[in-house]
């Protein structure tokens, strides 16, 4: 009996990860067509239409790689990524939940986030 779970352990060890866990590749995936950074403003600064506003957010670069990240809503299409000053600005309304978190590859200033099941 002890051989056996013995021999069930090893084989087990020698299965890849990849075929026990579910690849990230299979989540559900969102668009990310560029990322931003939050710029504060002076108080009392306007917009064109003489509304005051406290921020803006200005286009920046990414490193293009594999990010581990949780992400918070900020508007219907635009999340931050927390812990950060970076923000997704997503092609379409990725129906997130107020608090997410996921894999997101960048490439060449644009990305893909995948929604942790």
């Amino acid at each position: 009996m002890k051989k056996l779970v013995l021999l069930v352990i090893a084989i087990l060890g020698f299965l890849p990860v990849s075929s026990i866990a579910q690849s990230y590749k299979e989540w559900k995936d969102h668009d990310v067509v560029r990322f931003y950074k939050k710029v504060d403003l002076d108080s009392y600064s306007l917009d064109k239409e003489g509304e005051e506003i406290e921020e803006i957010y200005t286009p920046t670069k990414i490193d293009n790689g594999q990010y581990k990240v949780e992400v918070t809503k900020v508007s219907s299409k635009l999340y931050q990524i927390r812990g950060t000053n970076i923000y997704m600005y997503f092609r379409y309304s990725p129906y997130l939940y107020t608090y997410d978190e996921g894999i997101l590859e960048v490439s060449y200033n644009a990305g893909t986030f995948y929604e942790k099941p």
